[in-house]
């Protein structure tokens, strides 16, 4: 399956799955398959933390909450979005964690 992953963030990734290079510039849409975005960005996992450890995002607990920020800036689809529209429809879309002392952080699809 194909995902088309829209950086609406202002930071360029550069990351690689699989032998093969992948730059994600602010404003632009990067098709990518299912594999690559799962291992880049935890596509379809709930548990997010371990994607934004290995991206650099998340150094230790008190990151979390930004780590998180910076994760929903990012959107997931399996259509390709149309010129100047957000993707529709929306695949996945990471929630901002629950504040400190307030449970555990749920991010089912």
């Amino acid at each position: 399956m194909t995902v088309f992953v829209t950086n609406n963030s202002d930071i360029t990734l550069i990351d690689g799955f699989a032998g093969k290079k992948y730059e994600f510039a602010p404003g632009t849409v990067v098709e990518i398959d299912e594999d690559t975005a799962r291992h880049i960005f935890g596509y379809g996992d709930e548990n997010k933390k371990p994607y934004l450890i290995r991206l650099g995002w998340l150094k230790s607990d008190t990151d979390l909450k930004t780590a998180f920020e910076t994760l929903s800036k990012w959107d997931f689809s399996n259509e390709r979005p149309k010129t100047n529209q957000s993707l529709s429809p929306l695949v996945e879309k990471v929630p901002l964690p629950p504040e400190r002392g307030q449970g555990e952080i749920s991010l089912k699809q």
